[in-house]
């Protein structure tokens, strides 16, 4: 008699780096002959990288975000049991197995159901401070996957915590050298190459960055390619600005680079926030960088990421108040014309990376599932 498949269901939502991971685990699951689902938000089913996972195996719901207006708490309550039920149908339907939250608050109503049918949860942290919701499941994981050690800090299930980093997704770990990388954004005559991403929704701050930089130093970027990703909602406000008032210079400017790993192929150098998802992308690919956490993020989880890799030696740290030109374009044109500290950079991320991280989530999911 054949052995029926596990089925493991992945949530994420909110944002690309809750997204992207859970697409990696959701590969990976696949690759060790188990069913992936993948349930996120009504809101972010819009993003294009969910096009990867198989339309029979992705879900939605209305889970709703965190209110801290006492006037909207009836209704969060509503949306949140609403959500719940559809978990608990999704569990029925499906025979779930196992429940895989990525944190965010998509993840709280199918947990809170999954805990209360008796199927197994577990959790991936991404970040150095663990979220709320992380926080809140803890008690209830069999396991926490976290990407970076220093999360063991915050949390009190210490023997349930699994240090196995972020997964990433296999179109993102491509092998194509430099200059085949570079033709695929039209650099290929450029020296070298700076990758500007300010994560899936984009950040107008680093899209400010990149276009004082290109108006104020011309001469410095003659030489200097620029791959930008401005997200949807700027890109064409910086594109109308980059023709009207830039002399001109070599630029790729995209909303969004769907064959990013080409990117990180591509750049000598990089410019981002501070997400774990991208952060351990560009740690896997041997990008060294230039950090620019987000000052809004939850338990300034941002900033304590970049502390991370600028301790190790991966990064330069800029505080977002400081990220402007004058003070940014001294530290990247110092490396861009130092090899060899972009050389070190680069090893030092390389020794962060956990490019086996899905495999490692993946396999121990399903020998927990025996």
């Amino acid at each position: 008699m054949a052995v029926k498949r596990k089925t493991v269901l992945i949530i994420g939502g909110g944002t690309g780096g809750h997204i992207t991971p859970g697409i990696a685990l959701y590969e990976e699951l696949k690759n060790q002959d188990a069913r992936g689902l993948f349930l996120t938000g009504n809101r972010d089913i819009h993003f294009s990288s969910l096009s990867s996972v198989d339309p029979l195996d992705l879900l939605q719901y209305g889970a709703p975000r965190v209110t801290k207006n006492p006037l909207r708490v009836p209704v969060f309550a509503m949306n949140f049991l609403g959500a719940y039920m559809k978990a608990k149908r999704i569990l029925r339907e499906y025979d779930v197995n196992a429940v895989v939250g990525m944190g965010g608050y998509i993840s709280a109503p199918a947990l809170l159901a999954a805990h209360r049918a008796g199927v197994p949860l577990f959790l991936c942290e991404q970040n150095t401070v663990p979220g709320r919701v992380t926080r809140l499941f803890e008690k209830m994981a069999r396991k926490i996957f976290s990407t970076f050690e220093a999360s063991e800090g915050y949390l009190k299930m210490k023997d349930r915590i699994v240090h196995a980093g972020n997964p990433i997704r296999t179109d993102v770990l491509t092998k194509i050298n430099k200059e085949e990388a570079k033709k695929a954004f039209h650099l290929q005559h450029s020296g070298k190459i700076l990758f500007a991403i300010g994560g899936s929704q984009g950040a107008v701050k680093i899209n400010e960055l990149m276009f004082g930089l290109k108006k104020k130093y011309p001469e410095k970027f003659k030489d200097v390619g620029v791959i930008w990703s401005t997200g949807d909602y700027s890109y064409g406000t910086y594109k109308t600005r980059v023709q009207q008032e830039l002399e001109g210079g070599s630029i790729f400017m995209s909303p969004f680079i769907a064959k990013v790993g080409l990117a990180y192929r591509a750049c000598d150098i990089a410019i981002s926030r501070s997400g774990a998802g991208v952060m351990m992308e560009l740690a896997a690919m041997g990008v060294p960088s230039i950090q620019i956490p987000f000052p809004h993020a939850a338990m300034n989880h941002q900033d304590k990421n970049a502390d991370a890799f600028e301790k190790e030696g991966a990064a330069v740290k800029i505080a977002n108040e400081e990220a402007v030109p004058e003070k940014v374009a001294p530290v990247l044109f110092d490396l861009l014309q130092n090899p060899r500290n972009l050389k070190k950079m680069s090893d030092r991320a390389l020794a962060l990376a956990r490019t086996d991280a899905s495999a490692v989530i993946a396999g121990t999911i399903l020998k927990e599932l025996e």
